[in-house]
Formats: C-alpha cells, sequence, structure tokens
C-alpha cells in the first residue's frame, strides 16, 4: 500500500510535456542487499524524445526534484534510460555519481534495473515490473 500512495503522488507531480507523454509507473525490488533500487520508480518522457524525467525515493532523498535521464537505447523491443545521482551512504561514504541504468522490455513489461558508484567495483541490480500509461 505505501508503494501505491507514492505511486500516486509523485506521478501527479511529475512536470511532463504538454505534447503526447509516456510515464511508466513500476514496482522493483533490489537483488540481494543494499538500498539504492527504489521500491517505486517514476520515468515520464515525450513520445520519441531522447531525454525523459526520472523519480524515485532515491532521486528525492539525494535531489529536490526529479532527474533528468538519457535515452540509451530505443527500439521495438525495448527502452534503456540512463541517470546518475550524487549520493552519501548511511557511512558517510560519497560517491560523486551514482550511475544507474534501467531497461524496459516492451512485450512483458518488465523493469531491469542497476545502480553503480562511479569509482567502485559495486554493482546493484533489480526489476520488477511497470505500467505504461500515455497522457
Amino acid at each position: 500500500m505505501k508503494v501505491l500512495a507514492l505511486v500516486a503522488l509523485v506521478a501527479g507531480a511529475l512536470p511532463l510535456p504538454a505534447s503526447a507523454a509516456e510515464l511508466l509507473v513500476c514496482e522493483l525490488r533490489q537483488y540481494g542487499g543494499g538500498n539504492w533500487i527504489p521500491e517505486a520508480l517514476f520515468i515520464g518522457r515525450e513520445v520519441g524524445a531522447e531525454t525523459a524525467i526520472v523519480s524515485d525515493t532515491v532521486v528525492l532523498q539525494f535531489n529536490a526534484g526529479p532527474v533528468g535521464a538519457r535515452v540509451a537505447a530505443d527500439n521495438a523491443a525495448r527502452t534503456t534510460y540512463v541517470w546518475s545521482i550524487a549520493v552519501r551512504d548511511r557511512g558517510g561514504t560519497y560517491a560523486p555519481s551514482m550511475l544507474y541504468r534501467a531497461t524496459y522490455l516492451k512485450a512483458t513489461g518488465r523493469m531491469e534495473i542497476s545502480a553503480t558508484p562511479a569509482g567502485f567495483d559495486t554493482r546493484f541490480q533489480g526489476g520488477g515490473t511497470c505500467q505504461r500509461r500515455l497522457r
């Protein structure tokens, strides 16, 4: 229920363009330990644009609002988004960039996501499903 409330709150607040826009509302879980894969992910994009807007609990914890993402791949099978944020973990370790890569599989609605802190060997992974909405 907590995730659904967050979905409603953030989905309504994303600054999407006035033209035809796509919104992905995803419920995710992290594989293994860590807290870098969000439970809910929102991606807004003008249809066909090379950029998107991303929001989730991790982004909102370290930034004042949603961040921009680049569309790294978009074809009939999948769309891949990449973005980064500066973060500091509970232990005070600072990573100038946490690099995110999320791939949406169009046929199944599945989302695979990874987070890699720049300069570290660690990689966090997760996945889940998305609902695609057109506005």
